[in-house]
């Protein structure tokens, strides 16, 4: 191969930015995600976003662009590929939603009774007023109340919503502890029933 070669490039380019897509794109493209979080504001909770991870997929299209290969690439191999995209930028074509992060409470608990991946559909963190539940606390009417929001929040998450527990929470310890609550739950409606 002499000096520089050229030629005329045609088709498509695939580009993928790694990173932090803006959330309102994300949302153009997840319409689930943006109504989960308008259903959690229905239900008087609130949310506080935390973080994302989402890459950005565009591509350009060559339709007779010149190009020219040269000897040398700050990428493998030998040879580089110089385009003139002129004034064709990449049109976005898609995200890759990795991770969506949400801490999810309400005025009476914590600003972060849990924490959900909504990409993953995994809870993450759950606020140990219930994930430490300790059976004395029982007498103490705030822990009581905060921690039986913290069960809705994460009842309706595992059950409504088919999210799961991270690994850093046991399945067996969230069963024991729903009966618990489930248990206080029943004992506060017959209390006030009578």
């Amino acid at each position: 191969m002499s000096g520089m070669e050229k030629g005329v490039a045609r088709g498509k380019l695939i580009l993928k930015c790694p990173g932090r897509a803006p959330l309102s794109e994300i949302f153009k493209i997840h319409v689930d995600i943006e109504s989960l979080l308008a259903e959690i504001e229905s239900k008087g909770w609130r949310h506080f976003y935390v973080d994302h991870e989402a890459s950005l997929i565009g591509e350009i299209n060559f339709e007779g662009e010149e190009y020219q290969i040269v000897p040398w690439s700050i990428l493998k191999g030998p040879y580089g590929m110089v385009i003139d995209i002129k004034w064709n930028f990449p049109q976005i074509t898609g995200i890759e939603l990795e991770k969506l992060i949400y801490n999810i409470f309400s005025k009476n608990t914590f600003p972060r009774a849990i924490t959900v991946d909504l990409q993953k559909k995994i809870i993450t963190y759950i606020n140990d007023v219930f994930w430490n539940w300790e059976e004395e606390w029982v007498k103490d009417e705030s822990k009581k109340n905060k921690a039986l929001e913290v069960y809705e929040f994460v009842r309706w998450f595992i059950g409504e919503k088919g999210f799961q527990l991270g690994p850093n929470y046991s399945h067996e310890r969230y069963a024991k502890l729903s009966e618990i609550f489930e248990g206080l739950k029943s004992g506060e409606t017959s209390s006030k029933d009578s």
